[in-house]
């Protein structure tokens, strides 16, 4: 994440935020719990970088955002963060379905560990690995091309 962010910034390319802000009262994902909603260190923004709030898995939902990479006339997209099955997703399905042209650097986004749905008699939890592939495989070629951070940097 901290490679094409320096990257794209040395290279004066628009750096784009989504700060996840959770409505749900329990979720640590909220600007009231300070451990769970902080930036990373890396990926703090600097300077005149735009910064949208998002209460929702998509980046697209009430942010505003589509409108700005409309207006910035910006019709590629980099998509990195957290995480790989629920915003990443989301976010890189709408911005596909959108015609936005997605990669999607499969080093630059996670999963954790989902336990297994109700009535699923194979497994009780499903790793974070697994995951992460399976939500890349599902993105692929469809909404995003897979790449990796050396290739975008």
């Amino acid at each position: 994440v901290a490679s094409i962010i320096q990257a794209f910034r040395a290279a004066s390319l628009p750096v784009i935020h989504i700060s996840h802000d959770s409505l749900e009262e329990s979720s640590p994902l909220r600007k009231l719990c300070p451990e769970g909603y902080a930036t990373m260190p890396e990926a703090v923004p600097v300077g005149d970088e735009v910064v949208f709030v998002k209460h929702v898995n998509s980046s697209f939902i009430e942010t505003g955002l589509e409108a700005h990479l409309r207006a910035a006339k910006i019709d590629t997209l980099v998509i990195l963060g957290l995480t790989t099955s629920h915003c990443v997703s989301t976010t890189t399905r709408m911005a596909g379905n959108f015609g936005f042209t997605v990669f999607l650097p499969r080093d630059a986004t996670a999963m954790f560990e989902l336990p297994a749905a109700p009535g699923n008699s194979r497994s009780k939890r499903f790793d974070a690995e697994t995951m992460h592939e399976v939500a890349l495989a599902e993105l692929h070629k469809e909404f995003a091309t897979l790449v990796t951070t050396e290739e975008i940097i």
